[in-house]
């Protein structure tokens, strides 16, 4: 088209090309809550974003001493205006089955 960036749909599923420093706390405090894989250094594959009740950060990760390159799904829920922590912020860590 006219290189315009794409509009960012509201409630869809749009894809993050700049990751923050925010961003990959969320990675590593669900790596943390996995217990066995806290530290271990990842290489992000994609990631997207959908704006709900706040946000919902996807991220698609593998590890860097992994050899298979498994994929695991990392998902951030975000809503900083609830003031209890555990309802404010909800992560996911669990393994990725590609389709």
């Amino acid at each position: 088209m006219d290189g315009a960036p794409e509009p960012v749909r509201v409630g869809g599923v749009n894809p993050m090309e700049n990751l923050e420093t925010e961003h990959h706390d969320f990675i590593k405090a669900a790596l943390e809550q996995s217990k066995t894989h806290a530290g271990r250094k990842y290489k992000i594959v994609r990631a997207t974003q959908q704006v709900v009740a706040g946000s919902l950060h996807t991220f698609y990760i593998v590890f860097e001493d992994d050899e298979t390159q498994q994929e695991y799904k990392i998902t951030a829920w975000s809503r900083p205006w609830l003031q209890d922590k555990g309802e404010g912020l909800k992560l996911t860590f669990d393994k990725h089955e590609k389709k």
